[in-house]
């Protein structure tokens, strides 16, 4: 991984750029955490530049030193600012028992994704009797919108321009990675558009694997996220598909009224 650099760090927003590559390399490094050389590998950063932008991550909390010497992890302080991040207008922690209702009635793995640039992002899961695999394996794992219903699901709520440019941006990672067409894709968009819920494009993942998504539309119809579910394609019959729109449609008309509560503006 390479992640270009000046090695001029006395200004910013450039010395932001730098110190935003660091944890990347950082979160890259995994459980072992980084060193100095995997930091001069993958920037353009000087050594002396690069010590004293750790001391100053260290010293905010933001990268922790790892039980191996010389090498950091990335601090809890970044814990606690990314479930304040996950949680706008309390949408994770409002969404979390109604997923968790989900896939405790219906098996299954259910998630709420969120529009993240040019990605999906995954803000919650909850497992029901039946978890199965999906493109993201945690919280806070990212995909490129085209890939999985829920990004679906989120293309079709967006602009149409918006929409054009993103899929463009994204043409050569879905096909190079995923093996989905930008045709299939807008197809998708289409149903969406005429269902009211969406479903995947199939390329050369997780083949096995099926699911639907609900847009999740908050005050003035601005798309906030994205309910979507996973499970084994030889669960899916037509009466367990009727099931899962009903379902997962009273759920999401449920939130959307909880949104709108807390949402309205004062008086």
């Amino acid at each position: 991984m390479t992640v270009p650099a000046s090695r001029d760090a006395s200004q910013t927003p450039s010395t932001l750029r730098h110190v935003m590559a660091l944890l990347r390399v950082t979160a890259a490094c995994g459980a072992r955490g980084a060193g100095i050389d995997d930091y001069l590998d993958a920037t353009e950063l000087s050594r002396p530049t690069i010590y004293r932008l750790l001391k100053g991550l260290r010293e905010e909390g933001f990268l922790r030193p790892s039980p191996l010497r010389h090498r950091y992890l990335l601090g809890y302080e970044l814990l606690v600012l990314g479930a304040e991040a996950g949680n706008g207008a309390q949408l994770r922690d409002l969404a979390r028992p109604r997923l968790l209702a989900l896939a405790q009635r219906l098996g299954g793995s259910f998630y709420l994704f969120a529009h993240d640039g040019l990605h999906a992002v995954c803000l919650e899961i909850q497992n029901g009797a039946y978890p199965v695999g999906g493109f993201v394996a945690s919280i806070g794992g990212r995909v490129p919108l085209g890939v999985g219903q829920a990004s679906i699901a989120l293309l079709a709520s967006l602009e149409a321009r918006e929409r054009a440019w993103i899929l463009e941006t994204n043409r050569e990672c879905l096909s190079r990675d995923y093996a989905i067409g930008v045709d299939a894709v807008r197809r998708e968009i289409d149903y969406c558009h005429a269902h009211g819920h969406a479903r995947g494009v199939e390329g050369s993942s997780l083949p096995e694997f099926t699911g639907l998504a609900m847009p999740l539309l908050g005050p003035g119809e601005r798309c906030l996220g994205a309910f979507s579910c996973s499970l084994l394609k030889s669960r899916l019959s037509e009466a367990h598909r009727a099931t899962l729109i009903t379902a997962m449609a009273s759920e999401v008309a449920g939130l959307k009224a909880d949104l709108h509560g807390l949402l309205q503006p004062e008086s």
